[in-house]
């Protein structure tokens, strides 16, 4: 039974995603996006650094927009990933503990592109 009712929610949830996908503008390409978030002094990986990546979709030929944001944490190699994610200006914004917050746009259009943060130490209290 447990199965069941677990297949009913998968088959759901990807009728739910397919939807979302169709109703993306036909115009706009939805691709992948890397994050590789490195410590700028030692330049190792960061472990669980949150990743919040936002951008705005214009809707018709209004002035308003709606805007989408994902979130991610990163592996242990440094790595974060956004899936289906339209193409053109996003903003990325990168926060670890012990690290300054890191936040930047960015203008995407290539499939797999890999975006690279160098996260610094926190500015000294005076």
């Amino acid at each position: 039974m447990k199965i069941r009712a677990m297949a009913a929610r998968l088959v759901l949830a990807a009728a739910s995603f397919a939807s979302l996908v169709m109703a993306q503008d036909q115009s706009s390409k939805l691709i992948t996006i890397t994050v590789v978030v490195t410590d700028a002094k030692t330049e190792k990986p960061v472990n669980q650094a949150h990743l919040t990546l936002v951008f705005s979709e214009k809707l018709g030929k209004a002035i308003r927009a709606k805007t989408h944001s994902y979130s991610a944490k990163t592996d242990a190699q440094g790595r974060g990933r956004f899936v289906f994610i339209p193409e053109g200006t996003v903003q990325l914004m990168v926060t670890n503990e012990g690290y300054q917050a890191f936040g930047r746009e960015f203008e995407v259009s290539k499939d797999h592109a890999t975006l690279e943060v160098k996260l610094k130490p926190p500015q000294p209290l005076l």
